[in-house]
């Protein structure tokens, strides 16, 4: 079975089961088909890949189940998984495990390892929404489709920086031209966000209303990604009518 296959397995209710007993059986042959599915957006996908992992015992599990830990997905199951796997009684403490995974050289190695690169997480996390992506200099540019026939773009850059030097994941959306006088107005939005924030960013020569998000991106998560990209296109639209009666972001 593809990795494909198993997601599709294990995301309906009725075939999931048995899709657990046919890869459990199957063994550590199957480690590198369903370790990626560790970051998949759909939670039963995930539990049900964490509880496979714990049947099959494979150490190549480890570090990638420390990283879900990380990320505060699943966080019981993991747990469970890793003193499974491992041994240790160490529970849900991200710090101990991976202080426990520091002193095995095989598998510090594979620590700290991305399992999804920086488009297959953009693909995993707009699986099954209407979203076209594409990509540009800039990086990704997201084509959201929403419910009432509008469309929003929300674009994401993986090259940025914090201030300890660590990347991070920015997402932002424009909403329309930075009128002065709306600022206030606008920015009092920011309380009724799930997801980001308004700021005010350059488009071109002109500056812009744009809601913005940004993630580390050693422990983001495609579930958040998603959340966070159709938050954005929403409040990013209603922004934009706001201030006019057009689509065009």
């Amino acid at each position: 079975m593809s990795t494909e296959e198993i997601r599709k397995g294990l995301r309906n209710v009725h075939t999931r089961a048995n899709t657990i007993n046919i890869v459990a059986e199957e063994g550590t042959k199957m480690i590198d088909d369903i370790l990626p599915l560790l970051q998949d957006r759909h939670e039963g996908v995930r539990w049900s890949t964490i509880r496979i992992l714990s049947e099959i015992g494979d150490d190549r599990a480890i570090a990638p189940l420390v990283k879900l830990l990380e990320q505060s997905k699943n966080v019981t199951d993991v747990a469970n998984a890793l003193r499974s796997i491992t041994g240790q009684e160490l529970g849900d403490d991200v710090e101990e495990w991976r202080h426990w995974l520091m002193q095995d050289g095989d598998i510090r190695n594979k620590l700290g390892g991305d399992i999804l690169s920086d488009e297959d997480l953009l693909n995993t996390a707009i699986k099954d929404l209407p979203i076209e992506m594409s990509t540009g200099a800039d990086g990704y540019s997201l084509k959201v489709t929403l419910p009432d026939g509008r469309t929003q773009q929300v674009w994401v850059d993986f090259t940025l920086k914090d201030q300890n030097d660590h990347l991070i994941v920015q997402l932002s959306t424009p909403c329309g031209n930075a009128d002065p006088e709306k600022y206030e107005h606008v920015l009092k939005l920011n309380m009724s966000i799930a997801y980001g924030s308004i700021a005010i960013a350059s488009l071109g020569d002109a500056l812009c209303f744009a809601v913005v998000d940004s993630y580390l991106r050693e422990t983001v998560h495609s579930e958040d990604l998603a959340k966070s990209i159709m938050s954005l296109a929403q409040h990013g639209d209603s922004v934009e009518k706001l201030l006019s009666d057009e689509d065009k972001f």
